[in-house]
């Protein structure tokens, strides 16, 4: 029997456990934190047509909710532009402590998860990542899965001849903190439920205040590259109150924070018995990380390339990273472009931009639903035409092509492992964050 060791207790992780699990491999989950600290309390979008593809049962129906359309509003609130998800979308909105329980229920039928288990080293013998240890033990895997955090120090560890990705600078992160706010006496229901404000004001932030109508309260996110302080929290917190009369006495429950990185390209995925699986950063619309599924897609892919061939070495593992590249992480890379436009454009620039309706409804949905976008008839008409900012309506020209361009760089890796072309595809992905 193969022997599987997952480093992590996130949705990946447990994905994976389940999938190897019912696959017939002996399956080791350690987990560093407690069994009541894992998990979250963040609502994320997801799409549940995932558990068609890994063949499982929907979680309770108490997991998860319908999602609902995003109301973007210009840095000066003139302007509130609403993306609408296709028709046809599985999306939801997720509890992810209750479907992180859900997955846990399942992944402990077929599998070993310890926590409070730190694991403190990757073992390489021979080239070859052959296990781990935790608390100064041993334990020996075919394959190690690493779910643990983008800053995740084990992968580090590895030989630089393997070519693993650094890990991203702290000084390059989203900081992103949540709270949450007793409904205010008397409000009434908004006309937009989900309203997210782009550098209100002027201020280096981004937020968003959504009605929670499970829960009957009003939920707040701040983020902005770099800390986001409590004076951050307060100012924004006055500054949507005029256009958010739900928003009343501060709710008890603590504040949820959590980092994600500007840009977030590992461009190598495996060695010879090791994959980093990736991780589920949190939503921050519209600095477009990817729903929740992805990454259990992740795991479906690996469990598929497994199910053909069981072989742990570069060459078969790397099967798992083109598909994955290809079906997930282009959309991602040309996304996390966007992302960087988003923070360094200026805010007068920006609000030009939703104005004169050079990016509208459709700009936005495209965005959403993980489609490249392009700029309206409207917009198109501005080339040549001496408007105010021509130079801004052309640096978005040159974002979307720089958005297809990563979009195209990562499809186009090698189809087998070759050290050689895999370098050269590998620098071109990487140039693409400097």
């Amino acid at each position: 029997m193969k022997r599987v060791i997952i480093i992590g207790a996130n949705l990946g992780g447990l994905t994976a456990a389940v999938l190897l699990g019912r696959a017939g491999w002996d399956v080791t989950l350690f987990e560093q934190k407690s069994r009541d600290g894992i998990g979250s309390p963040w609502v994320e979008n997801m799409d549940l047509s995932v558990f068609d593809r890994l063949e499982l049962d929907l979680p309770p129906a108490d997991c998860y909710r319908k999602k609902k359309n995003w109301a973007f509003l210009s840095p000066s609130e003139d302007t509130t532009v609403v993306a609408f998800g296709p028709e046809e979308s599985g999306e939801v909105l997720v509890d992810r402590q209750k479907l992180t329980d859900y997955l846990l229920s399942l992944a402990e039928i077929t599998g070993k998860v310890q926590f409070d288990a730190k694991v403190t080293e990757l073992v390489v013998d021979s080239g070859h990542v052959s296990g781990v240890r935790v608390d100064g033990q041993f334990y020996g895997a075919d394959l190690t899965i690493d779910c643990s955090s983008v800053f995740s120090e084990l992968r580090q560890q590895l030989p630089k001849f393997y070519g693993i990705s650094p890990a991203p600078d702290r000084a390059d992160m989203i900081h992103m903190v949540r709270s949450f706010y007793e409904w205010g006496d008397g409000a009434a229901m908004p006309k937009y439920t989900n309203k997210m404000y782009l550098r209100q004001g002027g201020s280096p932030r981004f937020s968003w205040c959504v009605s929670d109508v499970r829960d009957y309260c009003a939920d707040v996110l701040v983020a902005k590259k770099g800390e986001v302080t409590e004076a951050d929290i307060e100012e924004t917190v006055e500054a949507l109150r005029p256009g958010n009369p739900i928003i009343g006495a501060p709710d008890p429950r603590e504040h949820a924070d959590a980092l994600t990185p500007v840009r977030q390209i590992i461009s190598k995925m495996v060695v010879p018995g090791y994959v980093i699986l990736g991780s589920t950063p949190s939503m921050t619309v519209p600095l477009l990380t990817p729903p929740l599924s992805d990454t259990m897609d992740a795991a479906r892919i690996l469990a598929e390339v497994l199910a053909v061939n069981d072989s742990c070495e570069t060459d078969d593992l790397y099967i798992w990273q083109v598909r994955y590249c290809r079906e997930y992480i282009a959309k991602q890379a040309a996304a996390d472009v966007f992302r960087a436009f988003l923070l360094q454009t200026d805010p007068e620039d920006q609000d030009f931009l939703f104005v004169s309706e050079i990016i509208d409804g459709d700009f936005l949905s495209d965005l959403l639903n993980g489609d490249l976008p392009s700029i309206t008839s409207k917009g198109r008409g501005f080339f040549g035409m001496g408007v105010k900012k021509p130079a801004v309506v052309n640096e978005l020209r040159a974002t979307l092509l720089q958005m297809e361009e990563a979009y195209n760089i990562v499809r186009d890796i090698p189809d087998v492992y070759n050290k050689t072309t895999f370098k050269k595809w590998q620098n071109d992905l990487e140039s693409l964050i400097q």
